[in-house]
């Protein structure tokens, strides 16, 4: 295998739909979000459908006392999806270093793995981190993330009492407080999320380790027996709610409770708009990086519990 940076020009034209796609979709938060895929900048109503309904007797007519208090509730919700980019210039002298010294590694992936891979995938896992952070704490500029969306004085249900960081010995309270709070018509819903930092997960697995090693032993990928934390979501015992690690979530005490499909994840991805590219200049001896895309999220705030006032 030579240094050929014309390979990487390749390599990210050949791939680019592959590569911007994995950088935006690789964030674990993303894939406990539901996606939607398609949208240009600015802002779509994501129309929300809810409906209770009235059970009576079978009668003739409709009149009043036939159709009760049935309701059909049409409502939108905001999606703000904006463009972002990053732009970077790489010396090739540089780049021809890292080749050299990952041909000296005895690592075997470095050995087996080509120069344009590595340097691409680099950049995905960069713009993957971002995309996890910007998901949950917003840009600091001009998008919100969810931990700004899912309040209660946005009309998430007031989970304050049970707010974190939880602790071993009351975490198991705090989790069951928290699904107790869950509107009766949402309990049944099969895509339930309990998310959470990390810091607040792994006191969740150490609680259920507490349980003892029946309850543990039903979870082998949860932790190894020095109790080192490995998955990031389970099932807590008992219930229907996956219990999730967000790396984004940078706050130990915000826990939030609803189903996935009403958090919502937009992007681009269906055109070519979004870019992931390398491309030598011979003229200024340099190499160009560019990744373009859109990102944004939304959230039916009254169909979660939060701890964030």
């Amino acid at each position: 295998m030579s240094f050929n940076l014309s390979g990487l020009s390749t390599y990210t034209d050949q791939l680019s739909t592959d590569l911007i796609s994995a950088a935006l979709l690789k964030s674990y938060s993303v894939n406990m979000l539901t996606l939607r895929a398609g949208l240009t900048a600015g802002t779509t109503a994501i129309n929300v459908l809810n409906s209770t309904v009235d059970i009576k007797d079978s009668t003739c007519g409709f009149g009043s006392g036939q159709t009760g208090s049935n309701s059909t509730n049409f409502s939108q919700i905001d999606l703000v999806v904006q463009s972002k980019m990053l732009k970077e210039q790489l010396c090739p002298e540089d780049l021809r270093t890292y080749w050299l010294s990952s041909q000296l590694s005895p690592s075997a992936y470095l050995e087996s793995v080509p120069f344009e891979k590595m340097i691409a995938d680099n950049k995905v896992n960069n713009i993957a981190q971002y995309v996890e952070n910007t998901v949950w704490q917003g840009d600091g500029a001009n998008l919100d993330g969810l931990m700004a969306q899912i309040t209660v004085a946005n009309g998430a249900v007031d989970g304050t009492a049970y707010a974190g960081p939880l602790a071993v010995n009351t975490a198991d309270a705090s989790i069951w407080g928290l699904i107790s709070l869950l509107p009766n018509a949402l309990k049944q819903e099969d895509d339930l999320v309990m998310y959470m930092s990390y810091s607040n997960y792994a006191i969740a697995v150490q609680a259920l380790q507490a349980k003892g090693n029946a309850i543990i032993a039903q979870y082998p990928n949860i932790s190894n027996a020095a109790g080192v934390m490995g998955a990031s979501s389970f099932v807590y015992p008992g219930t229907n709610v996956t219990i999730f690690a967000a790396g984004g979530i940078n706050d130990d005490a915000a826990i939030f409770l609803g189903p996935k499909k009403y958090c919502f994840f937009g992007t681009g991805l269906l055109d070519d708009q979004d870019k992931f590219k390398f491309y030598y200049d011979p003229s200024q001896d340099i190499v160009n990086f560019m990744a373009k895309f859109r990102l944004g999220t939304a959230a039916y705030a009254s169909q979660f519990v939060s701890t964030l006032a």
